[in-house]
């Protein structure tokens, strides 16, 4: 393939291309997914329907993001609830992400419902209305609750936390969108670890093997799953700028590098390139000494394994969303 070494600043195909070329180089796909792959698919996208997930586009947007693949491939190993788990609730992060977190009037009045507190306790605002988001999220909720002995609680602590960062991180996007101006680059980084949506990442730890779900997470393990969540959201920067430029969307990292050092198109593409790849790097040299690290106990080497798993997973998701910008583009 030609690389758009100088590509005009229009040609958002060749640039793409650019960007997915890369992303496959640097993280090529694990050998085999979840035996369960196909039945996990057609589960969640059955679920999301019951759940009211599926009305105004959403079932388009379910057959796009194919949730039940990437889950597959992000957890190969895992047992077959756990990943189906997983899918449900990350079904419910991109639907929320597709329909309210970039709209400040729909996301201020879920803010107000207290979402994080419905995942950790289980009980609803008292102010709160009948809102699919809410029915759909305490409907995983129930479901985590049931699959352990102790009711998953300290799971449900860890991601509700996630969800709280998440919602913060699109709250305070708001502002970049509004004015039209992006952000400096170290603000939109601390930003997108928690806006990419990677903490059902978290749920690996009702799988047998793993850290007891009562025992905190050393403080390395967590920094290497928060890496896999940037790791994530670059990568979706880059297969989604072309869209989110048009719509004339400040807040994408090639945006961000082009801005912030006063890049043309091409370059800021390949800068955004170069810190995906420094990132990975860090990403991958930061695995290796876990896995291998002597304080670390079996099951919390086991996690880094399964937070390795996950970023390899991840690049699965690349063919699917990077066919379907193609297509929307012809």
């Amino acid at each position: 393939m030609t690389r758009p070494q100088r590509a005009p600043d229009g040609d958002f195909t060749a640039l793409t291309a650019y960007a997915h070329e890369h992303l496959v180089r640097l993280s090529p796909p694990p050998v085999r997914p979840h035996p369960a792959a196909q039945k996990l698919e057609s589960e969640v996208r059955a679920w999301a329907a019951r759940a009211g997930l599926c009305a105004q586009g959403g079932q388009r947007a379910l057959e796009r993001r194919r949730i039940g693949h990437l889950v597959a491939w992000c957890m190969p190993h895992a047992p077959f609830a756990v990943a189906r788990l997983t899918a449900h609730y990350l079904a419910w992060v991109f639907h929320f992400d597709d329909t309210i977190a970039e709209h400040p009037a729909h996301l201020n009045a879920h803010l107000e419902w207290d979402l994080p507190g419905l995942l950790r306790s289980g009980r609803t605002h008292p102010d709160a209305p009948s809102c699919v988001h809410l029915t759909s999220l305490a409907a995983v909720r129930a479901e985590i609750t049931s699959s352990t002995a102790d009711g998953g609680r300290e799971v449900l602590a860890q991601l509700a936390d996630g969800l709280r960062r998440y919602l913060e991180g699109c709250v305070n996007e708001g502002p970049w969108r509004a004015s039209g101006q992006p952000p400096a680059l170290d603000a939109y980084l601390r930003q997108r670890t928690h806006t990419s949506g990677g903490h059902p990442l978290y749920l690996h730890r009702l799988a047998p093997g793993m850290p007891p779900s009562g025992e905190p997470l050393p403080t390395c393990l967590t920094a290497l799953a928060e890496l896999a969540f940037l790791l994530g959201g670059l990568a979706n920067d880059l297969l989604g700028h072309a869209a989110e430029h048009r719509q004339g969307d400040p807040v994408n990292a090639v945006t961000v590098l082009a801005h912030e050092y006063g890049l043309a198109m091409p370059d800021a593409y390949r800068a955004t390139v170069v810190l995906h790849a420094a990132h990975k790097h860090r990403f991958d040299t930061d695995h290796a000494r876990l896995r291998a690290d002597p304080a670390l106990t079996p099951p919390q080497r086991h996690l880094a394994e399964a937070i390795g798993g996950w970023v390899e997973g991840s690049a699965a998701a690349i063919e699917p969303y990077f066919h379907h910008l193609l297509a929307t583009r012809r």
